[in-house]
């Protein structure tokens, strides 16, 4: 029953993470990932032993892991969410068997589902999730070594060590809290010391072969960040960490405990009450504490922190908080679990990152709208975000493709033209904005410039008409847009621009007649300027373009069949029509077929 309940939280974590994969979008990071993959396997680990600074473990995994199930962003995602549902496995295992009961097994898998640390690093196409699950296994042998003392489990530990080095050199945070647990919470005897020898030999001889590369990129990396001016401290990566301060260390609270601090700390007060004299809970608790508060101290000498170098210590957590919940009494601990759960998925997602452009979106938003004969200018053309360049590279068509236009002339040349930018706020851009404006007004769009992000994707258009049709000597008529078709109603664009306004108020009267002449509806009145701006037209500026937003009501009972479509212009107050240059009053705009 219990194991059933655990596979249920699988499951269910499972389809989460696989819903929220296709709303996560790219970033650097993840991008240098397929950067690093892209050749083949031993050009891969080259690049990474001498112009880079990770080790080559999980980067060998993905690099088969792209190639076996393709390159989209989901495809890379996915690998991330198997290896978390992994760990939530070993969870479920750690709780179970450092608190003696499978019900602590199961809330342990909660408490880690629900954090938001542990959610946004299982989507990551960076090796943080499978960091998370050799952690997990890690600690598991580690205490399994401390529980039964032989050789042989000190070498499976030693094993799970060499691993963590070979996926992420700062998981020495994790080896460094193990040693300090067993010098400290241990009560040695010389065969512990043997094995704790033998244990550290035996993961140092399999990290041996790469041992060269590491001190290589040491000392690269270090050359780079004095030449750069970004070096902080004695070694580590200045440009990747953040600096010890209260203001961090409060950040990770936050992020740890999903904002809920007031939650966290007297769940965790309670359970240290009973929990204390137990050896694995003070392990689970220590893991939990010593993790962040090692990286913070010695992110003072050597730059080591950030959060996601020590995302295993999240586990730990859910192991204590676990605890917690396993003592609440019977009658209530499975609504407090529930309320618990609940509470945390609620904060999650204002506790994730909001200042990633999704790009993605975006993109697809603009191919969906994408008509043939549209141009497409993105400006400035050069140094555009490389998310923007996977995402383009994923989602544009050739068709699209081959309709980017590098300058205005190109741009205004198309009648149709999307404009894209991410630097709106840039004097020059708006410039340029306002030069295929005065042609070319805006009419729809993406994106959104706010204190997060900013990145806009504007439709300029410019009227159907090459030329004008003029209702008098004034009223210049430049086409028509038809919208939407729909039983009930039909929504036109109407463009207008004179040269000069006229002296009088006209009205503007859009119709639809059957093939008998007979009107079947009308709209009448002055222009609705994007349909949001009455004005009248005596009111109109010289060389702006208005668009008027007109809309016809169709008959309930109105036939399908082919309608005609006219425009009159005429004077409110007396009836009195505009001529047209051929001499009549009625322009006929087109066929409209009425389903």
């Amino acid at each position: 029953m219990v194991e059933g309940i655990a596979l249920l939280i699988v499951l269910l974590g499972f389809v989460l993470l696989v819903h929220s994969a296709n709303t996560t979008y790219i970033t650097a990071d993840e991008y240098l990932v397929y950067k690093f993959t892209r050749d083949d396997l031993g050009q891969s680990v080259s690049y990474l032993a001498n112009r880079d600074v990770h080790p080559p473990l999980w980067f060998s995994f993905f690099w088969g892991w792209r190639r076996l199930v393709g390159d989209s962003d989901f495809a890379g995602r996915l690998q991330a969410i198997l290896f978390s549902m992994m760990t939530l496995a070993f969870v479920f295992q750690l709780g179970k068997q450092w608190l003696r009961g499978r019900r602590f097994g199961i809330f342990a898998m909660i408490a880690v589902g629900v954090s938001g640390l542990f959610f946004r690093h299982s989507l990551e196409i960076r090796p943080y999730a499978f960091a998370m699950l050799l952690s997990s296994l890690s600690m598991i042998a580690f205490q399994r070594w401390l529980s039964l003392r032989t050789f042989r489990t000190a070498f499976v530990y030693a094993a799970t060590v060499a691993m963590l080095f070979y996926v992420h050199y700062f998981l020495f945070l994790l080896v460094l809290i193990q040693g300090l647990y067993f010098l400290f919470f241990i009560r040695l005897n010389r065969q512990l010391w043997f094995q704790a020898i033998g244990a550290a030999g035996f993961a140092f001889l399999l990290f041996l072969p790469w041992f060269p590369n590491f001190l290589n990129q040491v000392r690269n990396l270090r050359t780079v960040e004095v030449t750069s001016g970004m070096a902080r401290g004695l070694a580590g990566s200045g440009a990747t960490t953040q600096p010890t301060s209260i203001v961090e260390v409060l950040n990770l609270t936050h992020a740890a405990t999903n904002g809920l601090i007031w939650l966290y700390v007297p769940l965790m007060i309670f359970g240290a009450w009973h929990w204390w004299k137990k050896p694995s809970y003070r392990l689970a608790l220590f893991w939990a504490l010593a993790v962040p508060t090692a990286a913070f101290v010695l992110n003072l000498v050597i730059a080591v922190y950030t959060p996601r170098y020590i995302i295993n210590f999240v586990l730990g957590l859910g192991v204590i908080v676990a605890a917690a919940l396993g003592r609440i009494p019977l009658r209530f601990r499975w609504f407090s679990i529930l309320c618990f759960a609940s509470i945390n998925l609620w904060a999650i997602p204002a506790n994730l990152p909001h200042d990633i452009v999704p790009y993605k979106l975006l993109l697809t938003n603009l191919a969906d709208a994408f008509r043939p004969g549209d141009g497409i200018f993105i400006d400035p053309p050069q140094n555009r975000a490389v998310e923007f360049n996977w995402e383009y590279s994923h989602i544009f068509t050739s068709e699209m493709k081959q309709a980017i236009v590098r300058t205005i002339d190109d741009a205004v040349s198309r009648r149709r033209v999307w404009y894209l930018t991410g630097d709106w706020f840039n004097p020059q851009i708006q410039a340029t904005y306002k030069q295929i404006e005065h042609t070319h007004p805006r009419q729809g769009g993406f994106g959104d410039c706010n204190t997060d992000w900013c990145y806009l994707i504007q439709l300029m258009e410019a009227p159907s008409l090459k030329s004008p049709i003029k209702f008098g000597e004034n009223m210049a008529f430049w086409g028509i847009d038809i919208d939407t078709v729909t039983h009930n109603t039909l929504q036109t664009r109407l463009w207008w621009r004179v040269e000069e306004a006229p002296s009088k108020d006209y009205s503007i009267s859009l119709r639809l007649e059957n093939k008998n002449g007979v009107l079947v509806s009308q709209a009448d009145g002055p222009i609705n300027h994007y349909g949001v701006k009455i004005i009248n037209t005596s009111q109109l500026e010289p060389e702006q373009i208005y668009i008027d937003f007109r809309t016809l009501n169709l008959p309930s009972d109105l036939l399908p069949g082919e309608y005609s479509l006219s425009l009159i212009v005429y004077d409110w107050q007396t009836s009195e029509r505009l001529l047209l240059p051929n001499g009549l009053d009625d322009l006929f705009l087109q066929t409209i077929q009425i389903h």
